[in-house]
């Protein structure tokens, strides 16, 4: 009952509301206003940014557990179950104590089906949940993954302690713009006076103005770039090894470090999260390095390059903008450089697919585009057309398992099969490459 109320709140005929990006914040913040102000108290740490920002939400949040702390972690989009998006400690949220807070926020979003601006979205009414869930929790430390932005950001309702931009690049074109510089300036709209906002290496133009913006609003600008020394050691499908040294008050030299995920920009990642969990220990609360090192070498962070099966090796990977895409490119040709590739794809509308499947295909010797399960997917002709400008053999699959079940048929045992394109994608996909039973798969080529 609890999934069918929230997933029923992307029905914009049964939910009309105003359309205004600007109108989330006030839907969002009476929402918690009805709720008792969930987030007030609460230690939030808010990380926005196009490609990395989960990887590193979740690598920050393994790193302060380790060391000590009480944390709630929010993201956003799961693969499988709704309950990933909000996880204390690294447990998912539990069925009644999701049904315990739906049934708690229900009559305050209905409520607002009186207010001009209509009743919360899907995803404010996720954000409010996951804040009640973690005042209910009593964390010590609440990371929020922003979703689109971050300026006008359901999560930008809360007084973020510390702000992490990670690596920005053009996506979500059609609510940003086009222009890199605009979205930037979105993304650092989490800025807040006097607090730090931890920033990854960006292009010049994003970094131009995020320290703009940074400067207009008093943040106190940290750029990782300038606070850590990163170098790749050895990468495996089952992750890598780097060398890590950081500079400052809480800085040292990390030594030989693991990363369960795969994909240099990985490292980038985990640079941004150590640099952040020391800004964090500045407010008293020790970070040894010790937790820094079992933090993220127990990091569970599927579907980023994960290899889900060997012989043929299956490479499932959540890339769906160019950003990201490029990062799944470069790994895979890193780790797979001469390997034939089955690639099976499906995108969701609003994202630059063709820039997309540009980086992806050309690997590709024959392709299967499909349609992820999402209220707008590409339609799985549409996006072959994309494909077939870089590879020769393409079939359209509609049908998602379908189309996961004719790569696995098509890839022989020296072969590897790569599914991407989608969250949405991936989350099934994985599941049943992983469990058989959910829905059978052949195992190589026939």
């Amino acid at each position: 009952m609890s999934l069918d109320f929230l997933f029923g709140l992307l029905d914009p005929e049964r939910y009309p509301r105003e359309h205004a990006r600007q109108a989330g914040l006030v839907r969002t913040a009476r929402l918690l206003e009805r709720l008792g102000q969930p987030q007030r108290g609460l230690r939030v740490v808010l990380v926005a940014g196009t490609k990395g920002k989960g990887s590193t939400a979740a690598m920050l949040a393994a790193v302060a557990q380790a060391a000590g702390r009480r944390v709630g972690l929010y993201v956003k989009p799961h693969l499988v179950d709704y309950r990933e998006r909000i996880r204390v400690d690294g447990a998912l949220i539990a069925p009644e104590a999701l049904d315990r807070a739906v049934a708690q926020v229900r009559p305050h979003v209905e409520a607002a089906a009186a207010d001009p601006e209509g009743v919360p979205t899907y995803f404010e009414v996720s954000v409010a949940l996951a804040l009640h869930h973690f005042r209910e929790a009593a964390v010590d430390l609440a990371v929020l993954e922003v979703g689109i932005g971050g300026r006008l950001d359901a999560t930008n309702v809360t007084d973020p302690l510390l702000g992490v931009i990670t690596p920005i690049s053009r996506d979500h074109v059609d609510r940003l713009g086009p222009d890199l510089g605009g979205i930037a300036r979105e993304k650092a709209g989490i800025a807040r006076p006097g607090r730090p906002l931890v920033v990854a290496p960006q292009s010049p133009e994003a970094t131009a103005v995020v320290s703009a913006v940074a400067a207009q609003t008093g943040a106190v600008l940290v750029p990782v770039a300038s606070r850590a020394r990163w170098e790749p050691a050895a990468m495996t499908p089952a992750g890598q090894a780097f060398t890590l040294r950081t500079e400052g008050l809480q800085g040292r030299d990390y030594g030989r470090l693991w990363v369960p995920l795969v994909g240099r920009h990985q490292l980038v990642n985990a640079a941004t999260a150590v640099v952040a969990a020391e800004v964090l220990a500045a407010d008293g609360r020790a970070l040894p390095a010790d937790a820094v090192r079992r933090g993220l070498e127990r990091l569970e962070w599927p579907g980023r390059v994960e290899v889900v099966r060997r012989r043929p090796d299956v490479v499932v990977d959540v890339a769906h903008n160019p950003a990201s895409m490029g990062a799944l490119r470069d790994a895979l040709l890193e780790l797979w450089p001469a390997r034939r590739v089955v690639l099976v794809v499906g995108m969701v509308d609003g994202h630059d697919a063709d820039a997309t499947v540009e980086l992806i295909a050309p690997l590709a010797s024959v392709a299967v585009a499909t349609e992820p399960r999402h209220v707008r997917p590409i339609p799985a002709r549409d996006l072959a057309a994309l494909v077939r400008r870089h590879v020769r053999q393409v079939e359209v699959q509609p049908d998602r398992a379908a189309a996961v079940a004719r790569g696995v048929a098509l890839t022989g045992p020296d072969d590897l099969l790569v599914v991407t394109g989608s969250f949405y994608l991936v989350g099934e996909a994985r599941r049943w490459l992983t469990r058989p039973e959910a829905a059978p798969l052949p195992v190589a080529a026939t």
